[in-house]
């Protein structure tokens, strides 16, 4: 799919998941791809990303916006908010995409893309969709808005008859799904493809046997298994990759076979495909304000969105931050039973702080080993729910290696996790980094769970 795509995703709660464009989480039909489309610079906060999007609503004529219609794409009225939506984006370089959408009676539609005139991008009138009317973007139509999306990759190499790499497959799930689980369906299909088939296509073999063998093959495993949304492959061409077939080629926002991505630094977990499964998650951060006219009413809503890798550095990079916040000395010190002392609420005021202050991260807490076991010490989130008190015991295991490795150093769990958070499914990526008290001993660790919860 397309940076646009993700964006029709993200705003269209999540529901075009097959827009010509790969979402920045995996590589991008048209520019988007596993890394980021463009390497993350800054990550905006939920206030920045509303604000954003107030900022270039109230630079659009809402009038003139309003009287667009289907073919107006090369008038004057068109041009000049095509153009100030793309000056707005190169003013700001944290964003990544920018439209506008309007309601059409029940539904929602694509007034004005940024990247109209690009592959992929969006005509007026496209993106038609009649929305959920609970869908929590929607309340862009009346004031600024944000929220935040993720997405889970899973690659795997498409190999000839003679062993050698021609490609990758590219797999795309629809909410939670375990890394082992993705990787496995990313071998099962890649294993169904003739790589020697795909590496012979070239552009404008879509209506030939050998590609619709191929699509049909996609299609087929996708309604096979559920739980995936988008399934398509890609070859490197290059220093660039570019997309070979597409299981949702010939809808109306398929890729065609050599539509490109230029790799970035980002794409380490999606080159990896190449030669063996990976997966990874990715994550955007949408901001929404509506477009009014001179009368002051809602006409459409102005939306944009950012990048926001979450990748096994980021986590760790997180973990080691929110380690140097604390005080270890202060730490080491508390016992069962000083959950109301002032050195405990500075310490669960500081991970909250951190918390606040980082999109994404949904649960920090600090540990500490004892003699046999581990125990929390201070939880971000003690005195709601069921928040471990001090001394709340966890006796490792053989899998928690990573978790182990975070008294000493900096680590992070290598995949992605289900788990429960506000009776919504989440994926979860853990980072560790040590606590160290003021002679630099270390007392325990801090831990970063940064996820996202999953609208469906």
């Amino acid at each position: 799919m397309t940076v646009k795509n993700i964006l029709i995703v993200a705003i269209v709660a999540l529901i075009v998941v097959a827009a010509g464009i790969m979402i920045a989480f995996a590589p991008g039909e048209t520019e988007p791809t596993p890394g980021t489309i463009v390497p993350a610079q800054k990550v905006l906060t939920p206030d920045e990303a509303k604000a954003l999007a107030a900022e270039i609503a109230g630079q659009i004529d809402g009038d003139a916006l309003a009287a667009l219609k289907p073919g107006d794409e090369n008038t004057s009225a068109y041009t000049a908010i095509h153009d100030r939506l793309n000056a707005f984006r190169s003013e700001h370089p944290d964003i990544v995409y920018i439209m506008t959408m309007r309601r059409t009676g029940d539904a929602i539609e694509q007034v004005v893309d940024a990247d109209y005139g690009s592959p992929g991008g969006y005509a007026i009138g496209d993106g038609h969709y009649v929305p959920n009317p609970e869908a929590p973007y929607l309340t862009g139509f009346d004031k600024p808005f944000a929220e935040i999306y993720s997405a889970v990759y899973g690659y795997a190499p498409v190999r000839n008859a003679a062993g050698a790499g021609v490609g990758v497959v590219c797999l795309k799930p629809d909410g939670p799904v375990g890394q082992e689980r993705l990787e496995a369906l990313a071998v099962e299909i890649a294993g169904e493809i003739d790589g020697d088939a795909m590496a012979a296509l070239k552009p404008g073999d879509e209506s030939t046997p050998a590609y619709i063998a191929i699509r049909d093959r996609l299609v087929a495993f996708r309604t096979a298994n559920p739980e995936l949304t988008y399934v398509y492959t890609m070859r490197k061409a290059g220093n660039v990759t570019e997309h070979v077939v597409d299981a949702d080629y010939g809808n109306e926002d398929g890729v065609a076979i050599g539509e490109g991505y230029t790799l970035t630094d980002d794409d380490n977990v999606f080159l990896a495909g190449f030669e063996e499964p990976t997966a990874e998650i990715y994550s955007l951060i949408c901001g929404y304000a509506p477009i009014t006219n001179a009368a002051g009413a809602s006409v459409g809503m102005a939306a944009i969105e950012a990048w926001n890798p979450v990748t096994e550095e980021r986590v760790k990079a997180l973990a080691v931050e929110a380690a140097g916040e604390i005080d270890g000395t202060a730490m080491a010190a508390l016992k069962p039973g000083d959950e109301t002392t002032p050195a405990y609420t500075a310490i669960q005021d500081r991970l909250s702080a951190f918390r606040d202050a980082n999109p994404g991260v949904i649960y920090v807490y600090t540990m500490r080993k004892t003699e046999n076991a581990t125990e929390y010490v201070v939880d971000a989130d003690y005195g709601n729910g069921y928040a471990p008190e001090i001394g709340y015991t966890y006796v490792p295991t053989e899998e928690d290696a990573a978790f182990l490795a975070g008294f000493e150093g900096p680590s992070a769990e290598p995949g992605f996790y289900v788990d429960e958070w506000g009776n919504k499914p989440a994926t979860v990526l853990s980072g560790y980094a040590p606590v160290r008290d003021a002679a630099g001993a270390v007392v325990g660790l801090v831990g970063v769970d940064v996820g996202f919860v999953h609208q469906s």
